[in-house]
């Protein structure tokens, strides 16, 4: 199927559309015949006019259009070559800085054909990483984007290709050698071909993608190599088989989501090198066919189709087919028009991409409540309105990896919920470290932060217009703020932990009266709590102290977690002590300080932190999992949930149950004597992988000792992760969590169940209403395609 990527993702009009179809007629390399159709050819590099000597430019050529590294990155060169066999070359640098060096092409998409990317290639060295070439959606360059990936040596020596891991499909030398991939795009493989013979074949992507998904950008990179060593291009032209009308939907983002500006109109492409007549394009909505309110526009080869009237937040399922003389192409596809609300409840389904054996991914599943060790509370119990408000990272629909920041509540009195509220459309991101935590000030209103990622990735601060009501947020900042953990200290203010990338993961504090004074550089003017190698903490308000407990990351790495550390204020951040009074000077700088808690490294294990409460003496209790190692799979057992907890004159800690994985996350409840730790500690149906069966471990003697006392799901078709607790929780809504299938990509959805864990609901996925009863279950929970789930 043929289309093309120069529709922006913002474009709006019909002039803009029309324009850049026009611009692809244009072109000379489309439909040069019925073999193969030339999609790109950079002729050699050899117009002067187009690539001159020196930096590459933001340049068209036929049907092709480069994007040169920008702002700090080090774009390609244009070199002439002596006494080689080519006259001209593109040349990756390797700068040895932290910028992705990397240029893009962009040329006409195709889909659902086989897609050759053709040209000659040598490198400087063999003995380290000069060039990474990677196969993208049109218009993207996100992980979630890209399909093939080829690396020249990532292993010293050798040719590797990276599908969740690398793996050596070739000897690597310093000469000149023609490659060809050539791609099934429906089968989601490539073929590696050098100097006119095969040398891998079926090989697999980064991600998986729908049959019928275009690719049409090209990633020329050179990423983490050595200063001073280069890789040579030439010769690269890219082509494909002819194939029935490509069908393109613009212009919704990633998640299907039709922007804010839209006006309600539905847009896709139809392009071939082919003749398509207006009539040959059909369109269902939903299940009922509404061509004759189809307006059709363009050429023959180049159509561009719209439909309108649509509802505001809906969800929409729409079926296109197109035809001409090489055959019929049909297109199925979800879009919404959510503006403030989703009709239902959806997780976000993630994957990190750190795969390290045939356990799967590091940490991977139902996301929308992680991460423990980062964000907290994500739910709050408001006593004034009976009514406990959540938020959560969510998405779009069924087939989507396209994070929203949601926020909704439970009501006690009317036993419901509303359609949930997107706080922040996350702008194309899928990554849940984004999620965002809650707090309620004295007057009502809601308080979201929203985590941001690294130093790159800005955090914002959300307040609800209106006391206890979710309807509308409006922004009080955007910066940089990662892992927020917020506390309404009575009578005083905000107290906010947050973590800041400056040397590593770095603990920081700040406080507010009214929320309204936070500094737009938190880097620069925030106070540090901790800031030796890096760190992951949870806390806890408890009258007027706030206590954080953490951990440490060895050397830098978050792999090498352990150790436990305590530290507490009593005076909104003036001054932090040791749970028995003794002064911290901030910020802790050493390894062997007054906070330390546990010493797991002593041990030779990890440590991964999960939960902080006090007991009713006001003493901290610490959750968590300590393990043999950071990669999942049997290797590492046991992987032990412990709680440490204060005496009074002591630390102590003590053995509850076993689980599968270091990230089977749970929540802790404390009342009197009676403690009970609500978690995915038991098998699921993804054995070593994120999460499990939710169950409930009851102790009578303060944690001394433990028992399973119920097992809340059973038969489960995917595991469920990440059990959070409510700050204040009150039934039925007393934790809550996500599940997913943590092998590969799935739906998730919402789960809450009360304080003994006989009563399990599952918020509604989809909503025809603007309220809904939670669905009780009783155990197992539902598959993916009976009538609850679509």
């Amino acid at each position: 199927m043929f289309t093309t990527n120069f529709v922006p993702t913002d474009a709006r009009t019909n002039a803009s559309l029309i324009l850049i179809l026009v611009f692809l007629l244009a072109s000379p390399t489309i439909g040069l015949g019925d073999e193969t159709v030339v999609l790109f050819d950079a002729g050699g590099f050899a117009e002067d006019s187009i690539y001159p000597p020196g930096d590459l430019t933001d340049v068209h050529h036929g049907g092709g259009k480069w994007t040169p590294a920008g702002d700090s990155a080090q774009p390609g060169e244009i070199v002439i070559l002596e006494d080689q066999p080519f006259g001209r070359a593109l040349r990756r640098h390797q700068t040895g800085r932290q910028p992705t060096d990397t240029d893009l092409l962009d040329f006409p998409a195709v889909a659902a054909t086989r897609l050759t990317v053709a040209f000659d290639a040598r490198v400087s060295t063999a003995d380290s990483r000069t060039l990474d070439l990677f196969l993208l959606c049109p218009g993207q360059t996100e992980a979630q984007h890209q399909a093939s990936v080829l690396i020249w040596g990532y292993h010293p020596g050798k040719l590797s290709y990276f599908d969740g891991q690398y793996h050596d499909i070739a000897d690597l030398d310093t000469d000149w050698h023609r490659y060809e991939l050539v791609h099934d795009l429906s089968a989601n493989t490539f073929d590696v071909w050098i100097d006119g013979r095969p040398v891998a074949e079926g090989l697999g992507w980064r991600n998986p993608f729908s049959p019928e998904t275009a690719f049409g950008r090209l990633r020329i990179g050179s990423i983490r190599g050595q200063k001073g060593q280069f890789a040579d291009i030439a010769n690269l032209r890219i082509t494909a088989e002819p194939t029935p009308p490509a069908i393109t939907v613009v212009p919704p983002a990633a998640g299907g989501l039709l922007a804010s500006d839209s006006e309600g109109v539905f847009r896709f492409l139809v392009t071939a090198d082919r003749p398509v007549a207006a009539e040959a394009i059909r369109l269902w909505i939903n299940g009922q066919e509404v061509t004759e309110r189809l307006s059709v526009t363009g050429t023959e080869l180049a159509r561009e189709a719209t439909f309108g009237g649509l509802a505001v937040n809906t969800s929409y399922l729409a079926k296109i087919t197109a035809a001409n003389e090489r055959g019929t192409s049909e297109r199925v596809t979800r879009f919404y028009t959510f503006r403030d609300k989703v009709d239902g409840y959806r997780g976000i389904w993630f994957t990190l991409g750190q795969m390290t054996g045939e356990h799967g991914d590091k940490y991977s599943g139902g996301l929308a409540f992680c991460f423990s060790h980062t964000l907290t509370p994500m739910a709050v119990y408001a006593p004034e309105v009976q009514k406990t408000f959540f938020v959560y990272g969510g998405t779009t629909g069924p087939e989507d990896r396209y994070l929203l920041v949601m926020a909704s509540y439970y009501d006690h009195q009317h036993h419901r919920v509303p359609r949930p509220t997107i706080v922040r459309d996350q702008r194309g991101i899928n990554d849940p470290h984004d999620n965002p935590s809650i707090a309620i000030d004295p007057q009502g209103h809601l308080w979201i932060f929203i985590a941001g990622r690294g130093r790159g990735r800005p955090g914002q601060i959300f307040r609800s217009t209106q006391p206890y009501c979710t309807e509308a947020f409006e922004k009080i900042i955007s910066r940089e703020q990662t892992y927020s953990q917020v506390w309404y200290v009575p009578d005083k203010g905000f107290l906010h932990l947050l973590t800041l990338y400056t040397r590593g993961r770095e603990l920081y504090w700040e406080t507010s009266r009214d929320g309204q004074d936070w500094t737009t550089e938190p880097a620069k003017d925030l106070n540090k709590l901790a800031g030796f190698a890096g760190h992951y903490q949870v806390s806890r308000l408890h009258g007027s102290t706030v206590g954080t407990a953490f951990n440490y990351h060895p050397g830098g790495s978050v792999d090498r977690r352990t150790n436990i550390y305590y530290a507490q204020t009593d005076d909104f951040g003036q001054t932090w002590t040791t749970v028995d009074g003794r002064p911290l000077t901030t910020p802790l700088d050493d390894r062997d300080n007054p906070a330390l808690v546990v010493d797991y490294q002593a041990q030779g294990r990890l440590f991964y932190i999960t939960k902080l409460l006090f007991d009713h003496d006001g003493h901290p209790v610490i959750l968590g999992v300590s393990s043999g190692g950071y990669q999942p799979g049997p290797d590492n057992d046991p992987r032990v949930w412990e709680i440490t907890r204060w005496t009074g004159d002591r630390w102590i800690t003590r053995p509850i149950t076993e689980s599968d994985h270091n990230y089977d996350m749970g929540s802790l409840y404390l009342d009197g004597d009676r403690w009970t730790v609500i978690g995915p500690a038991l098998p699921g149906p993804q054995p070593y992988f994120t999460g499990g069966e939710v169950g409930l471990w009851s102790s009578l003697d303060r944690g001394e000792t433990w028992r399973l006392k119920r097992r809340i799901t059973q038969d489960s078709p995917m595991n469920h992760s990440y059990v959070r607790r409510p700050h204040l929780p009150a039934d039925p809504f007393f934790a809550m969590w996500a599940d997913g299938d943590s092998s590969q990509f799935s739906i998730s959805r919402l789960f809450f169940t009360n304080s003994t864990g006989d009563r399990l609901y599952m918020l509604p996925y989809e909503m025809d209403e603007d309220f809904a009863e939670p669905i009780l279950l009783d155990p197992p929970t539902p598959a993916v395609g009976s009538s609850l789930i679509p």
